[in-house]
């Protein structure tokens, strides 16, 4: 499972801007905003930083758009969700093992 955290450290100074972070179950670094990581940053650390969950989804990182099993659906928001062998990576999905992405394709 992959935990995406924006982070809400306040800086001394004021002008650094927080990203979002997607982390791994081993605590590893995968994803900083746009830019995907071929391996997970090891070296990432949480210690001091204020963080809240935003998002989480399975790590299907074989699965691409030419798999026939992978199906992207866009959500009422605008944002893009993966449906994999049934599992949706959107938020109801994660909290309700059900959503509405998936009842559609029933």
């Amino acid at each position: 499972m992959i935990k995406v955290l924006q982070e809400l450290t306040v800086w001394e100074g004021g002008n650094i801007h927080n990203g979002i972070y997607h982390v791994n179950e081993a605590g590893h670094l995968v994803q900083y905003n746009d830019k995907k990581f071929t391996q997970p940053m090891k070296r990432f650390s949480q210690s001091g930083r204020k963080f809240k969950t935003i998002d989480q989804y399975h790590d299907n990182s074989e699965a691409t758009l030419s798999n026939p099993k992978v199906i992207i659906v866009k959500g009422s928001k605008g944002n893009e969700y993966k449906i994999i062998d049934g599992q949706c990576s959107c938020p109801g999905f994660v909290y309700r093992n059900t959503c509405k992405h998936v009842k559609e394709l029933v």
